[in-house]
C-alpha cells in the first residue's frame, strides 16, 4: 500500500471478515502513472485537440483526421463541450 497519508486508515486496523467497508476518500490525492508509450500522446496531442475544439468547434470526424485520435476520444471531446454537446449526432 505504500506510505500512509494522514487521515487514511491503517490496513492492519481494518476488521477481518467484514463483507463491506466504506472509506471516505474525498480529500485524498492519487497519482496514477501512464504507460510509457502513452505519455507523449496524453501530454500533447489530446490537449491540443481539446484546445482546437474549444476555438473552432470541429466535429469528431475532423478531430480524428487532424489529430489522429480514436473514435471514442474524439467523441468525448465533442460531448464535453458545453456548446456542442446538445447538438445532434452530426457534430459528435
Amino acid at each position: 500500500m505504500g506510505a500512509l497519508q494522514p487521515g487514511l486508515p491503517s490496513p492492519v486496523m481494518l476488521p477481518q471478515k467484514w463483507p463491506l467497508l466504506i472509506i471516505d476518500l474525498k480529500d485524498c490525492f492519487f497519482t496514477i502513472p501512464l504507460c510509457s508509450q502513452d505519455t507523449q500522446r496524453f501530454a500533447f496531442t489530446f490537449g491540443q485537440a481539446q484546445n482546437s475544439h474549444d476555438v473552432f468547434h470541429q466535429n469528431a470526424r475532423a478531430l480524428r483526421r487532424q489529430f489522429g485520435l480514436s473514435h471514442a476520444e474524439a467523441h468525448g471531446i465533442v460531448r464535453a463541450c458545453p456548446q456542442c454537446s446538445h447538438h445532434g449526432p452530426g457534430l459528435g
